[in-house]
């Protein structure tokens, strides 16, 4: 899928300097999963209610599009903030390869949280893209699970 272009914004007092250019890249990926919404702490009546559908016993699948946005200051040396198959690469590796026709599932673990809404998968997307980045350079993740549902996590929100 063809990437959006990159927005640049001058920003001052980012520790680097006035004036720096800082710019956020956009990429976007794209992998197929299933999964079945059901938290075993609750009765089948109350997954029902709370899940609807999703909460069929033989589970569901997407064919879900991420969006990684990175930002960081444009390198003098390439004019460019990561190259882009460094990023590529990253995001196939940790992300594309593990949930591409996988049970979300089976990747979500208690600590994640209750049960693999698109909620708890983007913010496992988030923690295994973010510990593999320089400190503060993943800015924004956008996840859609359809084109109606997409769940997006910001820096400011997440921290790091």
């Amino acid at each position: 899928m063809a990437s959006a272009p990159p927005r640049t914004r001058e920003l001052e007092g980012d520790g680097r300097g006035s004036g720096v250019p800082v710019v956020e890249v956009t990429r976007t990926y794209q992998f197929s999963a299933a999964h079945r919404l059901h938290n075993p702490r609750f009765s089948p009546d109350e997954n029902a209610r709370l899940y609807g559908r999703c909460n069929n016993p033989s589970g569901h699948g997407h064919t879900y599009r991420l969006e990684v946005t990175i930002r960081g200051p444009v390198s003098p040396d390439t004019g460019r903030v990561e190259d882009a198959q460094h990023l590529d690469v990253l995001v196939h590796d940790r992300i594309v390869t593990r949930f591409d026709r996988a049970s979300l599932d089976d990747l979500i673990a208690p600590t994640d949280g209750p049960t693999s809404t698109t909620e708890v998968v983007a913010g496992l997307v988030w923690r295994l893209l973010d510990g593999a980045m320089p400190a503060g350079r993943l800015h924004r993740l956008r996840l859609e699970e359809t084109p109606n549902n997409f769940f997006e996590l910001e820096r400011d929100s997440v921290g790091r």
